[in-house]
Order: structure tokens, then sequence, then C-alpha cells
């Protein structure tokens, strides 16, 4: 109704990692779900951990704003073969499916995150980014054209 005029924006980390690339994508989404809970006004929300930073922004911007909402981390959940569940998997060929695990198998190696980096461009990853930030390591990277992303 306000065309946006009005939005919630946080001017740290929604300016990092995808939001490096995606100038504004946060600002919607927070003032999104700020529209939201204030008219369903939940006492949980529920959000998955596979986009991390999303979550993390949203559990701070309902304690810089006082609300008296839970945020609920949800674990990511993955096929058998450790890729993480989107909607976005469906985008891939075949051959991108069989591939696009290795996203995750070479996040959680035991390696640098140059070392981490040149695996995946070798496995034909275009890779965006591989950072670690307060503890959790963060990727995102292109396969077949489609951007994904994980965490550990």
């Amino acid at each position: 109704p306000d065309d946006y005029k009005y939005k919630v924006t946080e001017n740290d980390f929604s300016k990092e990692l995808c939001g490096a690339k995606r100038p504004g994508h946060f600002d919607g989404v927070l003032t999104v779900v700020m529209k939201l809970f204030n008219i369903v006004r939940p006492n949980n929300a529920y959000f998955g951990e596979k986009d991390y930073q999303q979550y993390i922004l949203l559990r701070e911007m309902i304690k810089a704003f006082f609300m008296d909402i839970n945020i609920v981390p949800c674990p990511i959940v993955r096929q058998a073969d450790g890729l993480a569940i989107s909607s976005r998997n469906r985008k891939l060929s075949a051959e991108g499916l069989k591939k696009a695990p290795m996203l995750h198998k070479i996040l959680a190696e035991q390696s640098s995150i140059a070392e981490k980096e040149k695996a995946l461009a070798d496995a034909g990853f275009t890779v965006d980014y591989v950072t670690q930030k307060d503890g959790r390591l963060y990727a995102a990277a292109f396969l077949e054209g489609v951007r994904l992303i994980d965490n550990v």
C-alpha cells in the first residue's frame, strides 16, 4: 500500500555476503517480514539455516525493535548426498545435480578458504565467495548459471 516508501534497513551485515551482490535485497526481506509480523503477531517464527545470513538479520531485527517473537532456527535439510534442499536445485541438469553436493562436501573439509575456492573451481563451480564470519563458514557459487548457497 505504501509503494515501499518506508522500509526496514540494516546497514552492516546486510551489505556483506549475499547482500554485497544484491543491493537492497535484505531491505526487502526485512520490510516484508516486519509487515507480516505486525499483521500476524506470532509468538514463534521459524526460519531455515540454509540462508543463515537472512536468519541472523531477522533475529537481530526482532531484538532491535523489541518484538516479542521467538525466532527459531531450523537446521538445513539435505539430500542423502549432502546437497541442501532448495527450489533452485530443479534448475540444474542431471549432471549439475551430481556435481552440486560438492559445494557442501568442500565447505565441510578441513582446508583453507583459498583451498576451498580452488577445489570448487576445479569441480566446475564459479565461486562468488567463501568466507568465515562469527564461527560460521559461508559459501555462494554458481553451477550451470544457478547460484547455490550453503554454510557450515
